[in-house]
């Protein structure tokens, strides 16, 4: 019997390593463009036999999209456009059945969280995915501990304060006036990946790119935290101003802490399924012209989703979590 593979994450980063190691060995891109690459699935399935069976594209932000498919256990990178792309998806979706349902079970809540966030994206205009499942069931989930949610919100938040100001050529100023207060919170030891980068001067312009953009993965998690009322909206950037304010206005990690009220994980996965169809309705926007976005903001749909994915994960660096949809 086929199986539809497009919900194994695993599989899905192993296609993707492997079709970006492809690309940066023949110098078709570089490893600058690595932070801005998206991977979008057409299909993905195992046949019968055992045989996987995928078309898939990589797009390099401002830059080129590049087609690969998995047939005969070979990746191979095609020479076909757009059109040739998605009528191959079309008739595989129409002649394959696996591909037009989906094979995981979903638990009652998980059905009822589908359906109700599917009505809430027709009601807003936003092209949805009726049949793409509740992947996440709410008994098989931890929470992290929230004095790391909080830590980490404050690190983050202070470290954006830096990158911010590397366009105003104010670094070393930044610099010098922030490291005290994330030795005053406690939370040095908090950092990410591109965080270390901002504060030991290794950064690279696309980290301060990013890390400007982790203002909406820091409010998403300030919503976790119970200190924003709502985050359903992601057509407009968060309240800086409000944002900062968590932080600042507080004079210890304790005081920040004692404001917060962690919301429940049944809570945090309804508003994590919301913004995985968000994120789907973006790329199945890319794929199809004819489809709808509402007022999303697809930026801050995809760091508003990192911070979801990051609360509800076992990985400390939120950028190694997979932003497949």
């Amino acid at each position: 019997m086929e199986t539809n593979e497009i919900n194994n994450k695993k599989l899905k980063e192993k296609l993707a390593n492997y079709s970006l190691e492809m690309l940066l060995s023949k110098n078709i891109i570089n490893t600058n463009d690595l932070s801005s690459v998206q991977c979008i699935y057409g299909y993905l399935f195992t046949k019968d036999d055992g045989v996987l069976e995928a078309l898939y594209k990589l797009s390099i932000k401002d830059k080129n999209t590049y087609y690969f498919a998995a047939q005969n256990n070979k990746i191979m990178l095609l020479t076909i456009d757009e059109d040739m792309y998605n009528q191959t998806i079309n008739y595989m979706h129409e002649n394959h059945a696996c591909l037009r349902e989906s094979n995981v079970i979903e638990t009652d809540i998980q059905k009822n969280r589908r359906l109700k966030n599917y009505e809430y994206l027709s009601n807003h205009h936003i092209t949805a995915n009726k049949l793409m499942p509740c992947l996440y069931e709410d008994s098989k989930i931890e929470l992290k501990n929230i004095d790391v949610i909080c830590k980490k919100a404050i690190a983050s938040l202070i470290v954006i304060q830096i990158a911010c100001d590397i366009n105003n050529n104010k670094y070393k100023e930044s610099l010098d006036f922030f490291l005290p207060i994330l030795k005053q919170y406690h939370v040095e030891d908090y950092l990410n990946s591109k965080e270390k980068r901002i504060i030991d001067g290794t950064y690279s312009e696309q980290d301060a790119i990013d890390m400007d953009w982790a203002y909406e993965i820091y409010w998403a998690i300030c919503w976790c935290l119970g200190l924003v009322d709502d985050i359903k909206d992601a057509s407009k950037v968060c309240n800086c101003n409000m944002a900062i304010s968590f932080v600042m206005n507080s004079k210890s990690f304790e005081e920040f802490k004692s404001k917060c009220n962690m919301r429940s994980v049944s809570e945090i996965l309804d508003m994590q399924d919301l913004y995985l169809r968000y994120n789907w309705a973006i790329n199945e926007k890319k794929i199809n012209p004819n489809s709808s976005i509402g007022n999303l903001n697809a930026s801050n749909v995809i760091e508003r989703r990192r911070g979801l994915e990051w609360v509800i994960s076992k990985e400390n660096d939120w950028y190694n979590i997979s932003m497949s949809a």
